[in-house]
This record gives C-alpha cells, structure tokens and sequence, in this order.
C-alpha cells in the first residue's frame, strides 16, 4: 500500500469517525454502534482495506488509550473491592459461553477439535467495547462498571491458559503438527500471569507514591526505605510535576505505553496493563507547590487523555472492529442458521450465567447484576486470533465457520451497546422491571 492510501484511508476513517458521532447526537445511539457499523459498510464497499498494518497499529493505540483513561476514572480501592467479588463472574460468565459455543458446533455436526474451537472462540470478554458504552451513558463509574472490568481481567487470565492447552490439541489431532500439550508450557503462562501481577503490583504499590502523607510516621522495612530513596529521583509525583507540570499528559501517555508494553510482553494485551497504568495514578501525584499556592494538573492531564481516547484515537479501533466483517454472499445464506443460533446461544448463556453469578456468588443486586450479565456479551481480541490461528494459520476450521464465528461475533459485539442503552433506565431506577414476580430493576 503507498502512503497516498494511507492518507486516502485515514480521511475516509475520520469522516466515519465525525459521522457517527453527529448521528450517535442526533438519535441519543452510542457512537460505537455507528463507529463498527461504518467500518463493515466501508470495507464491503472497497473504500477501507480489509487488512492494513498502519491502521491496525494506530486502532491498538486507541484501545490503550481508552482503557488508560477508564482506568484512571477508577477508584484503586473500589476496584480491589469488586476483584475479591468478581472471581466468581469471570468463571462462570466463561465457562457457560464455551458450552453454548461447543454445543452449537455439535448441533450442526462439526468435529470434536471445531466444538472446542468454537467454544474457546467464545469465552474472553471485548471489555474495551462495554466499558465505552457505559461511559456513554454515563456509568462508568458504577459497581456494575466495576464487576465488569474486574472480572474480565480474571477472564482474560482464563483464556490465555485455555488457549495454551486447546489450541496445541486441536493442531495436533487434526494432523496440522505434531504439537502437544506440554504442561511446562501451561506452567510457564501461570508463572507469567504471576510475575505480571507481582511486576504491577510493585511499581503501583511501592514505586508510584512519593513521600505521601499517610506513609509518615509509619513503620517500613530497609527494603521499603530503599524504594523510597529511588522514587525520590524517579517517582512518578516527580515526572508528573516536573517543570510546573507542562509535561503532564506526555509523562501520563509514556507511562500507559510503559504498563502496555510490559503486559505485552507477558501474553496480554497491552490495554490490560494500560488500565492499570490509570488506575494506580492518583490525584495526589499531581499536586505541586509553587508560590505557596497547591496547584492540580490532574484536569489538564484528562482533558488530553480523554480526547485522544474517545474523540480520537478509540474511534479508530472500533471502525477497524467494523472491518472485520466481509461479506461473502454466496456463503452468507448458506451460514445464516448457525450464525443466529450461536449467537442466540451465546446472548442467553452469557447473560444469565454471568447475571446469576453476579447475584449469588458477589452478592449485587438484580438491577447490577442484569448490567454485568449485559456487559459480558462483547467478544474479545482474543477471539480474533483463536480465529486467525485456527483458520489462517493451520486449516482447523474450514471457510464455512470462520464465515458462521466472525458474523455471530460481530452481532454480539453490536448487542453490547444496544443492550446497555436499553437497560440503564432500568438500573438508575428510571423504569421498573419485573420477571417471575421479581424485580429486576433498581
């Protein structure tokens, strides 16, 4: 592709990205809806590439940005909170979706190896998806909010150690290699899994405050004192108020890349870590003294990150999302029965497993655990490249159902927006709703 595509394309996603944001206005949508949908039209239409590195590239850094600064709208201890009650979610919001993907492959008589891709394709969370949807409804903040991303961060934990069993069974029985399932290989991605958290966990617990109020006059071992001595060069307060703070948003943006580039390295996506990158800054960071005067950078910061995330970069992700879908309309009618039942069998799965375990094992209530049930429907990356490894890569799946997964998941992924629309003035207690004699809504 020459460079005059390049711009020829960025011109064509840009417009797309203003379009839906006037219609999104207009019609009280989420721009989302739009954003995917204009993607899908652009593509079938021949005026965006179905595969282009530069873009792909670019859409990445908007989904860092985004959970950047969805994770810096989140409180540290309110998050850690819904961990502690959201294992339970990611579990069982995983497991259900895997057996609707599974028994939907054995419904329309494909092989053992296809069920498990089928249900392995099925099972990660597009959390960057739902959680820019609540945030155009304005509830992004709310215990349901945080149900969901915490669980979708045990989710994704789930589906990288599913993946590394799985996808070595299904190449090796359909003769594609002679891989097999090597428990050392599982044991390294635990490990992995641990050293990460260990890794963030350090940086955002012992090397991000600096000389903060509430640790005087506490006791702290030598190890503690050390750090304390390191952070006083490198701390994060330090690089974020440096020079009166007029490198505030640029020291913000290194350190989300920074945490992305480490969760890159471990097996995650680099938006994982890059939520945390928002999640441990904290407002105190921002504070300098100059003339006697407390001044905050905090809102100059967030106004850059938020535009970058949601009026920018974000956008491109999810029009480069939209492109996935090509239509092929010899196949598509020929696809149509498995595409709506899957994806029928994975909306009622998803959301009642997910509900019910939000209800009984993190103890929300009905009109919450409706929100996270609805808030676990998007797919995952991570169903992309279960898709990319399987079809592209080592003939797994045929045509026919890498046509029948992609459609049913870009269907799940515009319910996402839709249903979170349709269910917020139930959850602010705007509507009442009632099932079986219960109420569901607040």
């Amino acid at each position: 592709m020459g460079g005059h595509d390049l711009w020829t394309y960025s011109a064509i996603i840009i417009f797309f990205v203003v379009l839906a944001k006037i219609i999104s206005q207009k019609t009280s949508t989420v721009d989302v809806l739009w954003l995917i949908l204009f993607g899908s039209i652009g593509v079938n239409l021949g005026i965006l590439p179905e595969h282009n590195a530069i873009l792909e590239a670019i859409g990445e850094w908007g989904i860092v940005f985004v959970m950047f600064a969805l994770g810096f709208d989140e409180d540290l201890n309110h998050f850690i909170q819904g961990l502690k009650r959201s294992f339970g979610i990611a579990v069982i919001g995983a497991i259900f979706p895997f057996l609707a993907g599974f028994y939907t492959a054995k419904l329309f008589g494909y092989d053992f190896n296809s069920q498990m891709i089928w249900g392995l394709t099925m099972t990660a969370t597009a959390v960057s998806l739902t959680m820019v949807s609540l945030r155009e409804e304005g509830l992004h903040r709310t215990t349901a909010s945080t149900a969901i991303m915490s669980a979708a961060v045990v989710d994704d934990i789930l589906s990288l150690i599913g993946l590394a069993i799985m996808i070595p069974i299904a190449i090796s029985a359909t003769g594609g290699s002679s891989q097999s399932v090597e428990f050392g290989e599982i044991a390294i991605i635990i490990l992995k899994v641990l050293l990460f958290f260990g890794i963030i966990s350090f940086i955002g617990m012992v090397l991000f405050p600096d000389s903060l109020q509430k640790e005087k006059g506490k006791e702290h071992g030598k190890f503690f004192h050390l750090a304390v001595k390191v952070r006083k060069y490198l701390g994060i307060r330090r690089l974020l108020t440096a020079y009166s703070g007029k490198f505030t948003p640029l020291v913000m943006i290194f350190t989300a890349f920074l945490f992305g580039a480490i969760a890159d390295k471990f097996g995650f996506h680099p938006a994982i870590g890059a939520y945390f990158a928002g999640l441990f800054l904290r407002e105190e960071y921002f504070v300098i003294e100059v003339d006697n005067v407390l001044r905050s950078h905090k809102r100059d910061g967030e106004f850059v990150i938020n535009h970058l995330a949601y009026t920018i970069f974000g956008p491109i992700f999810f029009v480069e999302l939209g492109t996935k879908l090509i239509f092929d309309y010899h196949v598509l009618f020929d696809i149509l029965p498995a595409v709506f039942v899957l994806f029928f069998a994975v909306l009622v799965f998803q959301v009642l497993s997910a509900a019910f375990a939000a209800r009984y094992t993190g103890g929300y209530a009905w009109h919450q655990s409706v929100m996270v049930g609805l808030g676990m429907l998007g797919r995952a990356e991570l169903a992309f490249i279960v898709i990319d490894i399987t079809y592209t890569d080592n003939h797994i799946i045929d045509f026919h159902q890498f046509y029948i997964l992609i459609c049913a998941i870009f269907m799940l992924n515009l319910a996402v927006p839709t249903a979170i629309k349709w269910w917020e003035p139930y959850y602010m207690g705007k509507k009442e709703f009632r099932l079986f004699g219960v109420k569901l809504s607040k």
